[in-house]
């Protein structure tokens, strides 16, 4: 069961590209008419567009190292690291390396969705200020685009990084809490969550690493948030600490992927299983074909 937007595994080794016109040299091929006519249109070329290119193609190599220790690609750090003083061709930039990640790679950047204020000091906060909500986060990870056929675990295996069993118990672990985090209405107690791991006997360790850990991992990844509410000053009483779904967790599970690890474990769907799901998502039945709205207008 790959979740609906599959986390693409970066390639490990990638043989260096030849240079097409030094082997037509190399083996005799292209007649010297041939060859001057390539000089000339490489003469005539767009110095800014090959400099571009360059920078799409350090923009894509960013990425893919970024992607290894699932880093947030953030839009400072492309600045800092892949435009450095061409900071103004961003836009540019970043269409060009998307175009490449597509059409050879198989992947796309996707912008992390804006961090939820989830206390109510924080909703009050942001009632009282009058700044413009933002509409982007800035910070971008790699997901897959190919077709949900070919984004089965036998074509793309978990990283061999740092073994491909401790990759595959890791996304198992991840996709198991995000999805348990969100059937419960997108929050979780901390005993609660306890209640459920040490079901699963995962409540001490996952895999050869301790599960405190583990969590703390998640949380740092972006795919979960650990939120501690602590009484108000001068009342006693313990801290609430919560857990929540993450920036990254959103992107790359979402819905789909919590239905599809549901779908997984129960072994089929069913009507029962489906409505179930639904109102545990909070997600409305699919208006069907032909139906009609409050308009009385027909839907197809």
């Amino acid at each position: 069961m790959p979740p609906s937007r599959r986390r693409p595994r970066p390639v490990e080794d990638e043989e260096p590209e030849e240079d097409s016109t030094q082997l037509e040299q190399e083996n005799g091929n292209g007649s010297e008419e041939e060859q001057a006519s390539g000089n000339e249109v490489s003469d005539n070329d767009d110095p800014n567009r090959a400099a571009d290119e360059q920078l799409a193609k350090k923009l894509v190599r960013y990425a893919l190292s970024c992607e290894y220790s699932r880093t947030p690609i953030r839009r400072d750090g492309i600045k800092e690291r892949v435009l450095g003083n061409q900071g103004r061709a961003f836009k540019r930039i970043f269409a060009l390396a998307q175009k490449q990640l597509r059409t050879i790679w198989g992947m796309e950047l996707r912008e992390l969705p804006v961090r939820e204020k989830m206390s109510l000091q924080e909703k009050r906060h942001a009632m009282r200020s009058n700044a413009q909500p933002k509409t982007g986060s800035g910070a971008y990870i790699l997901t897959s685009v190919l077709p949900a056929a070919y984004c089965s675990a036998a074509i793309i295996p978990p990283s061999k990084i740092p073994t491909l069993e401790a990759e595959a118990t890791y996304h198992a672990f991840y996709t198991l809490v995000v999805s348990v985090i969100w059937l419960n209405a997108g929050e979780l107690s901390e005993p609660k969550l306890m209640r459920y791991l040490t079901r699963l006997n995962a409540d001490r360790n996952v895999g050869s690493e301790k599960t405190e850990l583990t969590l703390k991992r998640m949380e740092r990844q972006g795919y979960v948030v650990r939120k501690v509410d602590r009484p108000p000053v001068g009342h006693e009483g313990e801290n609430t600490i919560t857990w929540h779904v993450g920036p990254r967790g959103r992107e790359e599970i979402g819905l789909d992927g919590v239905m599809g690890f549901v779908r997984e474990v129960y072994g089929e769907s069913s009507d029962d299983l489906e409505k179930k799901l639904r109102a545990s998502l909070g997600i409305k039945k699919p208006r069907e074909a032909g139906t009609e709205d409050a308009d009385g207008d027909t839907v197809m």
